[in-house]
């Protein structure tokens, strides 16, 4: 009797210490600031490497008028806007939604979809996706002025899911080749020279995930029919080649990212089944208790930051963390639901886009416990 008595004590004492990883520490989150946005509303963000810099996209909504024989009629647009900023000074905009006035004045619908720093910082990958679904990628320095494709070109280019690569010069990119955006075709362009390669060429792929540092990604490859099991690839973004790492055995059904390291990618196979693995053919798959949503690594710790949904199928629900060493689950945000977030590269500090009637991007420092050996 006693020793039951002990072991109910025990699990008390346990609930009423709340969640803990790695022995006594646990997580936690410190709110440094939160930013002004006016009317607008925060859409995404990204850290630069360095973590100094925050970009941002905002979108609002803008109104205009329709001059008809008998009625005027008014309708509405929500055109984005990107701003920078260090947390010190007052942030800037480098991009204008009135810098897309159609012929006759008015500024057409688009959302900011993607933000991608170069590896150098130097440059900034804006990815704009009309009401159409079409989208197009602008690149700016931090300032804000354009970086031209070759010597006088552009400053833009079609395609989506841009991702750089190490040398801060190559920005690898995704064509539709399945609508609507089943699957997809791969292309490189070379900043300075204006010089578009386009890779793999009788390939599609369901996803990509880009690893700069390697000068590779790996990619889910798919059939334009569907008809074989998906395969994951290990393709060469310099020669062209790629290698192939194998059968999907347990399935895909989304997600596909990779560790900062670069050694592990992951991706879903399960509403609630986050697959994980090494980079070689004979690498073994771990599966987590991930569900299906929005998740980031944090740094080249271990963990693992996501979207807890509020319902199967929202967008918007709690942020919560993965220790994969403890299997354990922690979250971070219980007051308020959140849409969206980004972590820096050091995994130190996080910018957060809550959900709610009045949304706010807010900055916090996130504390964590040591890796585990």
């Amino acid at each position: 009797m006693r020793a039951a008595v002990s072991v109910l004590l025990g699990v008390a004492l346990l609930l009423a210490a709340g969640p803990r990883l790695r022995g006594e520490e646990a997580p936690a989150l410190e709110l440094v600031t939160t930013l002004d946005m006016g009317e607008d509303l925060a859409v995404i963000a990204a850290w630069s490497p360095d973590g100094r810099l925050l970009a941002y996209a905002t979108e609002t909504e803008v109104s205009r008028k329709k001059y008809g024989v008998k009625t005027d009629t008014e309708s509405y647009t929500y055109p984005s806007e990107v701003w920078v900023t260090d947390l010190v000074e007052k942030p800037k905009r480098i991009l204008k939604r009135k810098s897309f006035r159609d012929v006759e004045g008015r500024i057409p619908s688009f959302s900011v979809t993607r933000l991608a720093w170069s590896p150098d910082g130097q440059k900034l990958a804006v990815e704009l996706t009309d009401d159409e679904g079409e989208s197009g990628v602008f690149l700016l320095t931090p300032e804000g002025k354009s970086v031209k494709l070759g010597s006088k070109g552009r400053n833009f280019l079609d395609g989506y899911g841009e991702g750089w690569l190490g040398d801060s010069e190559s920005l690898g990119l995704l064509i539709e080749a399945v609508k609507p955006r089943l699957l997809h075709r791969v292309s490189l362009m070379r900043v300075s020279a204006g010089r578009e390669l386009w890779l793999f060429r009788e390939k599609t792929f369901a996803a990509v995930a880009w690893l700069p540092r390697a000068h590779k990604a790996v990619l889910v490859e798919r059939d334009k029919e569907f008809a074989e099991p998906p395969r994951l690839v290990l393709g060469d973004l310099e020669k062209g080649t790629v290698e192939d790492l194998g059968e999907l055995s347990d399935g895909y059904l989304g997600g596909l990212q990779a560790t900062p390291d670069e050694t592990r990618v992951s991706y879903f196979v399960g509403q609630e089944k986050l697959a994980v693995r090494g980079l070689t053919k004979e690498a073994a798959v771990e599966h987590w208790p991930i569900p299906f949503s929005r998740y980031e690594w944090v740094g080249t710790n271990g963990f693992l930051l996501y979207i807890e949904p509020e319902k199967i199928g929202r967008r918007t629900g709690w942020l919560s963390l993965y220790d994969p060493a403890q299997q354990r689950k922690v979250r971070l945000l219980a007051e308020v639901p959140v849409f969206e977030f980004a972590v820096a590269p050091d995994g130190q500090r996080l910018a957060v886009l809550t959900a709610g009637e009045k949304p706010e991007l807010r900055i916090y420092r996130l504390t964590l416990p040591p890796s585990s050996p």
